[in-house]
């Protein structure tokens, strides 16, 4: 982003909050990203007349400000004597002056750190003194003595690097991340950073990259929280919760219905005016917290990363803790490791278990069929749900979601992950996937199909039918022939919500509920094999009846209504609430696995205009090469 915009108006840093002033009144997400060549979203965000208050690294408690570990705080609330580690000495100065990176004396390199210099510079490219003598700064001072230029020249940035620097060791130390992956994130956030600085305001920069990982309309964090319903855990709990499936069973009442009969508006539109209220009120310090601390969860993930909503409760939970007295309130660091050690290892121990096992002190492969094998997309599903995380228990039987939410980040290490995580699709073998999967394919040429061949087939229903003759059958006869075509799609129907009650255990919160879709297929089935039997059951193929007649004509335009109302409706949105955009019930299936972008104006009725066009010549083909001729 340049200083100065389209308009060629001066941009003025001074202006509150270091950001440019947006069209038309409009919030950041709005108007993100265009400077970037980027498509904006479609709501708009952060407010871009709040204003960035610089002030100490306090964060109401975040920051100790007498004593942290016991080291002595300056008078800006920081270690007197840091932990620098960054490969950059803020300006290069020589020792005994203010600001002088003593990273090269005083660092103490990671425990876990498997070799290399431990007087290297830390950066992600050391820079080693002469003959091996360790970090040299005369060395630095010949190079760029600004790392990232962009973020770092600008006075207008929101925040300061050294308080970047803080803000990741500080999390590091509360969490007990390792050193060495704390150092690789915090230069690969200040490249983000730096990165889009170059192209736009710093502030907007920092907005931006929050708005990508955490805040914004596309960001997976935002999106798992209101899947998840997180929401209501903040507001209400869980654990005082009964929750969809039980509840319907139980008291014939959904998540939507509770939620309607509390006091307060607990409705998904009140929590995303919330979101969007509380994205607005951050501080360029809490958004750079909120943002070292994702990269640091994710640094040190190992396979969990293949399980990006798991990933999401992690940090759901950290940030819980974090945010509680109960982690302001520690005074000694946490040990390093402890973070890979106590939550990531035992998940990571329970994939690798679900594939290899020890044989002779060696790792060799399973015996094992790949439906019996619970994968990275089953334990990533357990957390689309708040039914899922429920069922997150500890060896005593007790659920995670029982006890304070500040408490669970640190009681994850002790969940039984093998009496929590199961198939949530059985991965069976079988043709009949087909019928299930590509339902619609085979309703819209089947039945079309059959209708084609069933009005050029007359002989089939023609009663003594003598070729010479060529005698004509009766038109009711033609009509409930063709109206058949109508039993044979609600027929698919019944058979790919059948297959479906195999292939998805019922266990799933994911899983719909069959039985209603059931009950109203097999009476659109009823409803569509009662005009036939009824027409040729009364004219015995020779009899005229005028309300046979009739009645044919209705069974064949039932057939064309039920043809054309299972091609466009989805399985799964067949007499349930899963195609309702405001219900929570299923909202997790359609953010992960049935998000598509909508086209409008121009490009939706050209979509159409293909589409049909495409129909069309192949219907017509098929009616003149297929069964006419």
């Amino acid at each position: 982003m340049s200083y100065n915009d389209n308009n060629n108006h001066y941009y003025d840093p001074n202006q509150q909050g270091g950001m440019p002033p947006h069209q038309g009144g409009e919030g950041y997400y709005q108007q993100q990203y265009d400077d970037m060549g980027q498509q904006p979203h479609q709501q708009d965000y952060y407010d871009p007349n709040a204003q960035y208050q610089q002030q100490p690294y306090d964060m109401d408690g975040y920051q100790d400000q007498a004593n942290y570990g016991g080291q002595p705080m300056n008078a800006q609330g920081y270690n007197a004597d840091p932990e620098a580690f960054s490969d950059f000495s803020y300006g290069g100065q020589t020792p005994g002056t203010p600001g002088y990176d003593q990273y090269g004396t005083q660092y103490t390199p990671s425990q876990m750190s498997y070799g290399g210099d431990p007087r290297s510079s830390g950066a992600s490219t050391p820079i080693y003194g002469g003959q091996g003598q360790g970090y040299d700064p005369t060395q630095f001072n010949m190079s760029s003595n600004l790392p990232y230029p962009a973020w770092s020249a600008d006075p207008q940035a929101p925040i300061k690097i050294e308080h970047i620097e803080d803000i990741f060791i500080d999390l590091t130390n509360k969490f007990g991340f390792q050193r060495d992956s704390m150092r690789n994130m915090f230069d690969y956030f200040m490249t983000l950073l730096d990165s889009r600085s170059s192209r736009m305001s710093p502030a907007q920069a920092l907005l931006s990259l929050h708005a990508d990982y955490i805040g914004g309309d596309n960001a997976n964090y935002r999106k798992w929280y209101f899947s998840s319903q997180q929401d209501l855990d903040d507001s209400l709990g869980f654990a005082n919760m009964t929750l969809a499936r039980k509840a319907a069973e139980e008291h014939g009442q959904d998540v939507d219905a509770l939620a309607n009969e509390l006091e307060g508006d607990y409705s998904l539109e009140a929590a995303e005016i919330r979101w969007k209220a509380k994205m607005n009120s951050l501080t360029p310090e809490e958004r750079v917290r909120d943002l070292a601390l994702y990269l640091l969860i994710w640094g040190e993930a190992n396979q969990v990363r293949f399980t990006p909503e798991c990933l999401c409760y992690i940090y759901k939970s950290a940030t819980d803790y974090l945010n509680s007295p109960l982690c302001q309130q520690r005074q000694e660091p946490v040990p390093e490791g402890d973070y890979l050690n106590r939550v990531i290892t035992p998940l990571y121990r329970f994939i690798r278990s679900q594939v290899y096992e020890i044989y002779d002190g060696r790792f060799v492969k399973r015996e094992k069929d790949h439906n019996k094998v619970i994968g990275y997309d089953d334990v990533n599903q357990l957390f689309w749900y708040p039914e899922g995380i429920s069922r997150i228990i500890f060896e005593d039987g007790t659920r995670l979601v029982d006890i304070p939410q500040e408490e669970r980040f640190l009681k994850l290490g002790e969940v039984e992950w093998k009496n929590v995580f199961f198939k949530t699709y059985k991965e069976i073998r079988t043709w009949l996937h087909f019928v299930t999967n590509f339902n619609r394919i085979w309703i819209i040429h089947g039945t079309i199909y059959w209708m084609y061949t069933a009005y050029n087939s007359p002989t089939l229903y023609t009663k003594h039918y003598v070729q010479t003759i060529n005698q004509q059958p009766l038109a009711s006869s033609r009509w409930a022939a063709c109206a058949i075509g109508g039993v044979l799609a609600s027929f698919i129907q019944i058979l790919a919500t059948l297959f479906e009650w195999i292939f998805v255990p019922r266990e799933w919160a994911g899983a719909q509920h069959l039985s209603r879709r059931m009950l109203f297929l097999v009476l659109i089935f009823l409803l569509n094999l009662v005009p036939p039997v009824y027409t040729f059951q009364i004219t015995k193929l020779v009899i005229y009846s005028k309300s046979a007649y009739a009645v044919s004509i209705v069974g064949f335009f039932i057939a064309v209504a039920t043809l054309v109302f299972f091609a466009v409706m989805p399985l799964g949105g067949l007499f349930t609430s899963y195609m309702n955009k405001r219900s929570r019930r299923y909202i997790a299936s359609q953010t992960f696995t049935a998000n598509y972008i909508k086209l409008k104006g121009l490009d939706m009725w050209m979509s159409y205009l293909l589409w049909f066009l495409v129909f069309l010549a192949k219907l017509v083909e098929s009616y003149f090469f297929l069964t006419c001729l």
